[in-house]
This record gives structure tokens, C-alpha cells and sequence, in this order.
């Protein structure tokens, strides 16, 4: 499918980087407004608008007729937790203090007293009232919009990345082919014994995750069922646990882990290599780095 979006995000930012030439982009500078912001914020708001239902319906939204913020962005960030993602301003033109932005966390009201995206109020009140609005035409709406639209371009793309092992993650492009913004990138760093996905503090923030690829999942999965009864075969065997047997019930253990605690560090290090064939403990685990969409 063609991405008739992407190509003119990029529009958008390459007019916006010319911007910040002509205008020193500081934190006493983010009220400045002109007739060019606004008509930026406005284009970048036709497209938000676009892309947001578009996305609403490839994933599963089944409405007709829909709004692109009460409907679609409402469906996307319960499937996403969007109000939680993060846009780093990284262009060295960018001097001003505050360089996290979350451009789906609604935070101004509405004439009806309801929140809203701060973009979101610029552009209603640009669209409907500019001449009385021209104010909300400034510097700092137009970076919270292009964020907001970096975010959705990024979700639509979709694009996964394979990345080998762990230490490729440094090699994920993290402005995203952006000249104004980067994300975060959540690093995989462990799967429990059920195999669910471990999440640090930040995990919501991140637009990318790094995960296990499908294959490496189906064959671990493979591993651990071995291991499980090869675990099983060598325990029954074992004289210890056959001894222990004989005057215990195992339905009243309550420990942890029965054959580390009936033999010494030396015979339970023996015991687990035991467990694992070579080929299995060579085994390469490969990362991939996937948009976060919650589902992990």
C-alpha cells in the first residue's frame, strides 16, 4: 500500500525547519504567531484528521461516520495508550527548555469546558474564528501538532526492524526519519516463565518496543517445553528425590525449588546442565523492534 501521508509530513517539516532559521526557537519565542504558522497548524490538522480514521478503521474501528478526535483518536488511544506517548524535539535549532512533548494528553479546555489536545484547540479556534484567533497561530501549537502528526505517521508506517541481538538496538533510527523530532524505544529485557512480556516504568511512553521475533518466541517456547521434561525424566531418577519420596508427600511441598534444596551448589549446577542439550544453550535468540501498540 502507498504512504500518500508520509511524503508530505515531511513537506511540512522541511517548511518548518526553515522556520527555525528565521526565527530563534526559544522558550520566550513559543508565543510568537504569523499567517505561515497558522497555516501550518491547519494543514498539519487536515492530515491529522485524514490519518487518524484512517487508521481508526485498519484497526478494527467499524463506525461509518466518525470524528477524528471524539471517535478515532478516542478508539486509537484505547488501543494504544497515545496520551501516554512521548516526542522528543531533537533539532539542534530547538533551544527551548521543555523538549518532551506528549501531544495526545489532553491538557486545554474547550469552550464547553471539556479537555482537549492543546493542538486540537488551536486548530478549532484557527478554523472557526481565526481572525479573532490569530494568537493561537504561534510556535508552540504548530511543535505540538507536527508532533502529534509524527506519532500517527509513525503508527501508519508500521515498519518492523530486524535487529539480531540486543546490541543492534543502538542502531535503531530513532528520530524515525524525522529532522525535528525523536521517540523512545522501550529495550526488551526479560520474558517471565509464562512468557509474558516484562515492562519497565517507561514502557507506555515509548512509540517502538524491542521484543523476541515470532520465531525466536515459537522456538524458546520449544526449548522450555524440552527442558521441562527432561527436568521431569532427571529429577524421578534421582536418588536424592527418591529418597526424599519415600518419607514425604510432594502434595505438602511448599518450597520453591525441590532439587536445589535437596543437593549441594556443585551437584545442582551438574543437575542443570543436564537440562539443557549444547545445541539448545547455543541457541541465538533474535530481537525485533516493533511499533508499541499495548498488545506485548
Amino acid at each position: 500500500m502507498t504512504n500518500i501521508y508520509w511524503p508530505i509530513y515531511k513537506n511540512l517539516e522541511s517548511e518548518i525547519e526553515k522556520l527555525t532559521y528565521d526565527i530563534y526557537i526559544s522558550d520566550d519565542q513559543l508565543d510568537v504567531y504569523s499567517t505561515k504558522i497558522s497555516e501550518l497548524i491547519l494543514r498539519s490538522a487536515v492530515e491529522i484528521e485524514s490519518l487518524a480514521k484512517d487508521l481508526y478503521w485498519q484497526n478494527g474501528g467499524n463506525k461509518e461516520h466518525i470524528k477524528f478526535d471524539e471517535d478515532a483518536l478516542k478508539f486509537l488511544n484505547q488501543k494504544w495508550n497515545l496520551e501516554q506517548k512521548v516526542v522528543i524535539i531533537s533539532s539542534p535549532n530547538c533551544h527551548q527548555t521543555n523538549k518532551i512533548l506528549f501531544p495526545f494528553n489532553k491538557s486545554e479546555k474547550k469552550p464547553n469546558n471539556k479537555l482537549t489536545y492543546t493542538w486540537n484547540n488551536a486548530y478549532q479556534h484557527l478554523k472557526h474564528n481565526r481572525a479573532n484567533n490569530y494568537k493561537f497561530g504561534s510556535i508552540k501549537y504548530l511543535f505540538d501538532i507536527l508532533g502529534a502528526l509524527f506519532i500517527l505517521n509513525i503508527y501508519y508506517k508500521d515498519e518492523k526492524y530486524d535487529l539480531e541481538n540486543s546490541k543492534k538496538t543502538i542502531d535503531f533510527p530513532l528520530n524515525q526519519g524525522s529532522i525535528l523530532f525523536s521517540i523512545k524505544i522501550h529495550k526488551w529485557f526479560k520474558y517471565d516463565g509464562n512468557f509474558k512480556y516484562g515492562k519497565k516504568d517507561d514502557f507506555d511512553e515509548c512509540v517502538y518496543l524491542t521484543k523476541y521475533s515470532n520465531k525466536t518466541m515459537e522456538n524458546h517456547r520449544q526449548i522450555r517445553e524440552k527442558m521441562r521434561v527432561k527436568e521431569m525424566e532427571l529429577t524421578r531418577k534421582h536418588p536424592k528425590f527418591i529418597e526424599y519420596i519415600k518419607t514425604n508427600d510432594l502434595r505438602n511441598y511448599k518450597g520453591q525449588n525441590l532439587m536445589a534444596e535437596l543437593l549441594t551448589s556443585d551437584e545442582h549446577l551438574s543437575f542443570l546442565r543436564q537440562i539443557v542439550s549444547p545445541e539448545d544453550r547455543d541457541y541465538i535468540f533474535e530481537l525485533e523492534a516493533v511499533t508499541n501498540k499495548n498488545c506485548i
